[in-house]
């Protein structure tokens, strides 16, 4: 498809979390067209309420304002959706890109009633089960069928992904497309060997909640710093659970070696993160966890940014991390995890080495390519 002077619409749901839905909306407001950025906050997100950016040319030219978030979701959910609507019925576009099913749906309706010529489907997570409560889940589900059936074309991040789709709803898949998790490279600083190898920093960037496995590395740190006593811990993020990591640190008299830096926005973290040595991936090992399926988007920052891995075995990147190498991957527990960052933090030459091909991995994953490839076959 060509967009040049077209009216491309882009609605999700999003939070502070940089991501493939922050990513399309950069790639897509930099192109020659005319580009709505609908977003719609997560209710645990410190974001205020609903807006639609529109961009001309690259220059954002309006803004309009939604409504505010609501304490009941189902009320959230309905105001967002009857947003897209309203915007979409006033506002014919010809391609409309919905992130996450509710989006989804609203696309079909849209091209149903002649305001949408074509409708893409961008997934970027997958659950067996998405909700405990039955009639939700239910809901859910349909939903989803109905996106990925009618939609002209489906992003995928991953085949893993894609598999899983076509075997709950028995489809054949053809419009099926795996666009995978990119990495803005451009706005990587620039680093040596030399400054890394003298670092004894370990990053960990996450959200922090309960499922994130923070409070197992931080576990990990009694046994690293007993073989390598000035290794610190970077936790970049915020979250409800913050506090108790912080009095877990406290309590284990780890505060001069476990920093909580808070969040970063994306481009200064783009220029801090190149300078420390090695970065921590601890996702939790079930396949009813959304990174199962998924191609999440931090291992590749990590990665781009010069930060051999110590991940463990549940994301399909882990499979390339032990391949190439790329770092370590471990099960997911503290005498593992420590013994895989002691291995980084001290083995120069096998650091040497994971350093040279996590650059040379990540050399071909610019979001411009992906979406510039992914939008010519839509």
């Amino acid at each position: 498809m060509d967009i040049k002077g077209k009216h491309m619409i882009e609605a999700g749901h999003v939070t502070e979390v940089y991501g493939p839905v922050q990513a399309l909306r950069n790639y897509l407001q930099q192109q020659e067209c005319t580009f709505t950025f609908i977003s719609h906050p997560f209710s645990y997100t410190g974001l205020e309420g609903t807006k639609a950016e529109v961009y001309e040319n690259g220059v954002l030219k309006t803004t309009k304002t939604g409504h505010k978030k609501s304490g009941n979701l189902l009320v959230q959910w309905t105001k967002d959706f009857f947003f897209n609507l309203n915007y979409g019925f006033k506002n014919k576009c010809d391609f409309f890109m919905a992130v996450d099913n509710l989006n989804g749906v609203s696309a079909v309706i849209l091209k149903l009633f002649g305001r949408a010529k074509k409708t893409g489907y961008y997934v970027i997570d997958h659950m067996d089960r998405r909700f405990k409560n039955p009639v939700f889940n239910f809901v859910y589900e349909t939903l989803d069928y109905i996106c990925l059936k009618y939609c002209d074309t489906v992003w995928i991040l991953s085949d893993r992904m894609a598999d899983a789709k076509r075997k709950k709803f028995k489809l054949k898949g053809n419009n099926f497309q795996i666009v995978p998790v990119g990495v803005e490279l451009d706005k990587v600083d620039k680093f040596s060997e030399s400054e890394k190898l003298k670092e004894k920093t370990m990053v960990l960037m996450s959200y922090l909640d309960e499922t994130k496995g923070v409070q197992l590395m931080i576990d990990a740190m009694e046994i690293i710093l007993k073989l390598v006593s000035d290794a610190q811990l970077l936790i970049i993020g915020t979250g409800p659970y913050e506090n108790a990591l912080k009095e877990q640190a406290k309590k284990l008299k780890l505060e001069k070696n476990v920093k909580f830096l808070g969040l970063m926005q994306h481009t200064e973290l783009f220029k801090y993160i190149p300078h420390r040595r090695i970065s921590i991936a601890p996702y939790i090992d079930d396949k009813n966890n959304y990174t199962w399926y998924a191609d999440p988007t931090k291992p590749k920052e990590y990665l781009a940014c010069g930060l051999p891995m110590v991940i463990t075995d549940v994301p399909w990147v882990a499979e390339e991390v032990r391949r190439r190498p790329m770092g370590v991957v471990c099960a997911y527990n503290k005498e593992e995890l420590a013994a895989s960052c002691v291995k980084l933090l001290s083995d120069d030459a096998f650091y040497s080495i994971c350093l040279k091909n996590a650059l040379e991995f990540t050399s071909t994953l610019s979001w411009p390519v992906i979406y510039s490839k992914a939008v010519s076959q839509s």
